[in-house]
């Protein structure tokens, strides 16, 4: 036999490690996670897991050949995968932000889909077996049998914790990385935002409530995602478990008397005439003159400005993936001089002049330039302290500051520190008259400084607009 003649390499590897499959590595990017979101992902050679720690289920990604003796993975997806389905508008979100809308062929209701830049006559309607998809995204791990995968769907999570689920969904196109650098990009903008909200002279009261009627409830929500946003944000308030009662409407009103703002997530129905709705679902029955701030002032705002042109509301399709923008959304209302250039994406005054929501078109989202994966960034500063605003900006505004000044006594319900309004703790002062009457002035004179910048800033960021009802599209 002629020792010079060339032996193929793959016939050599079989001459010499006998006939077996030798199949290569596939290379999978190993992934860092930053914020106990509730999954972890072990990567080895030929295959992945990811291991959904609330859910207690695993899946197992594969390149080439299935493995089979992996123990405890319940399901097996060959990646990158093709075709998509979601039960869940966060999963919409996910693919526009790693570049993949395409690959969505399926969902629950394509006609809810908000995103502009997926051609929806593509998208069939889910039929409870997968049918033409590789995986489905749900908030149930059994929805669609053994394509299901489960999304997180409610509110236990910080904005952080569930953002960070792109490198979940991103592992099943490879694209870790690409979701890792862009979680990293959304983490430091969000934590450099809320960073500069910590120094505050006097931070605004702020709740978020919600107003269901079957069976009758006001809640103010203290979920991990709402509690994370408003402190971010820079907001305080008295509540840490909600209501005791959440069947009683004057413990409700008594509770957010303290509000400078309220955040609403309301089922509301009576377009055009939701602020009235709103105010009768909460009991409300002549808000201008209950001596509270945030009825003053009609502070009270919504999430569902962007919408799809039939009014589903955006904000479970892509808000939940970019919580810096989100954060930015309400640091420009509690604080509209922080950063004026600011344009509020989801963020929607439902006491404001109109009640109209804005449509998501070409105008405001470039599906070349999709602002869902683009991060600004942010620089990190203590010269903002939320100082006061010229006070004379406020006197052409109406005087209901004053009328509650005189009225709103006894909203603390037990804060040692109720922010801008300057509350003094501790209840009535009795005796010792001059020293009472010297701090009772003081008491007056902060909280009249507190609402004078209020309606400054509502005038600041708003235009100083007169309130009235306009009829909205539905």
């Amino acid at each position: 036999m002629r020792s010079d003649i060339a032996i193929p390499a793959a016939l050599a590897t079989l001459l010499c490690c006998g006939p077996h499959i030798v199949l290569g590595a596939c290379n999978f990017a190993k992934t860092t996670i930053n914020t106990s979101p509730g999954f972890n992902i072990v990567v080895s050679d030929n295959y992945k897991i990811l291991n959904d720690t609330t859910a207690n289920i695993a899946y197992g990604l594969y390149c080439d050949s299935q493995p089979t003796n992996i123990d405890g993975v319940e399901r097996w997806f060959k990646v990158p995968v093709d075709a998509v389905g979601t039960r869940i508008p966060i999963a919409s979100g996910f693919l526009e932000a790693l570049g993949q809308r395409a690959k969505l062929a399926a969902a629950d209701y394509p006609a809810n889909l908000t995103n502009i830049c997926i051609d929806k006559s593509k998208v069939k309607t889910l039929d409870g077996s997968g049918t033409g998809v590789n995986v489905v995204f749900s908030n149930n791990a059994s929805s669609d049998g053994s394509k299901s995968v489960r999304l997180p769907s409610n509110d236990s999570l910080t904005p952080l914790q569930r953002a960070e689920w792109i490198k979940f969904v991103a592992a099943f196109f490879n694209l870790e990385e690409q979701a890792s650098k862009l979680f990293d990009s959304i983490s430091a903008a969000y934590t450099c935002h809320q960073g500069n909200m910590q120094y505050l002279k006097s931070a605004p009261h702020a709740y978020w409530v919600e107003y269901t009627d079957s069976p009758t409830t006001y809640q103010i929500i203290t979920s991990a995602y709402q509690k994370n946003l408003l402190a971010s944000a820079g907001a305080t308030n008295t509540s840490t478990d909600g209501l005791v009662d959440n069947t009683n409407v004057a413990a409700f009103q008594a509770a957010v008397k303290d509000a400078d703002f309220v955040f609403d997530q309301t089922q509301l129905k009576k377009y055009g005439q939701r602020i009235t709705e709103w105010y009768s679902d909460f009991g409300y029955k002549d808000p201008q003159n209950q001596g509270v701030s945030f009825l003053t002032q009609r502070n009270i705002w919504r999430m569902d400005k962007y919408t799809s042109t039939t009014g589903v509301s955006n904000y479970p399709e892509f808000a939940y993936v970019r919580p810096d923008l989100v954060l930015q959304d309400l640091i420009s209302v509690l604080e509209p001089t922080y950063n004026k250039a600011h344009v509020l994406r989801w963020l929607f005054r439902l006491g404001g002049t109109t009640e109209d929501t804005t449509e998501i078109s070409s105008s405001n989202y470039d599906c070349a330039k999709p602002w869902m994966s683009v991060v600004d960034k942010c620089t990190a500063r203590k010269d903002f302290h939320g100082g006061d605003v010229d006070e004379e900006a406020s006197s052409s505004g109406s005087n209901n500051g004053d009328k509650e000044d005189n009225n709103n006594e006894g909203g603390n319900h037990g804060s040692s520190n109720s922010g801008r309004a300057g509350k003094i703790a501790g209840g009535v002062i009795g005796a010792l008259a001059i020293v009472g009457l010297a701090i009772v002035a003081t008491h007056y004179y902060n909280r009249h400084k507190r609402r004078a910048r209020a309606r400054a800033l509502s005038e600041t960021a708003f235009g100083g607009e007169s309130i009235g009802l306009h009829s909205t599209r539905r």
